[in-house]
């Protein structure tokens, strides 16, 4: 009996932390290196936090660490990717995001970040995919 607890409890342990680290359909979950960030701001909605602080840069993929279901056109190591921040390249500042919760730090040129990159697949049959960043971290030289 004493085994069979042990074991339930270590199969509860590892399922719980399994989830944790699982990378939704979509998302592949990579280890890069920012090395081109674009100036150029989205013109329009001047409420476009796109508008005030540039959103889209270029990643050198430095490791893939998992790839969830439905991933489009998966990369490999050394590949470069364009993506949008979501929440700019910038810090995540009350003046960009006046309700958010969440911060982040704001990446430049050089820095390596651990994100899962999310995929989607352009309309239209062009099979275009385009990548967008959510959250990351960056990671210490």
């Amino acid at each position: 009996m004493n085994h069979f607890l042990l074991i339930f409890s270590l199969l509860i342990i590892l399922s719980s932390s399994s989830k944790s680290q699982s990378i939704s359909p979509n998302h592949a979950r990579i280890i890069a290196t920012v090395i081109n960030i674009n100036p150029v701001l989205m013109p329009g909605d001047t409420s476009d936090p796109c508008h005030k602080a540039p959103c889209k840069a270029q990643l050198r993929i430095e490791k893939v660490l998992g790839i969830g279901q439905a991933f489009g056109n998966p990369k490999s190591v050394g590949d470069s990717i364009y993506v949008t921040f979501m929440f700019t390249t910038h810090a995540t500042t009350k003046d960009l995001f006046p309700v958010m919760k969440e911060s982040y730090p704001g990446v430049k040129v050089g820095d390596k970040i651990q994100t899962d990159v999310e995929s989607r697949v352009g309309m239209g049959g062009s099979g275009a995919v385009s990548y967008f960043v959510y959250g990351y971290k960056v990671l210490k030289k």
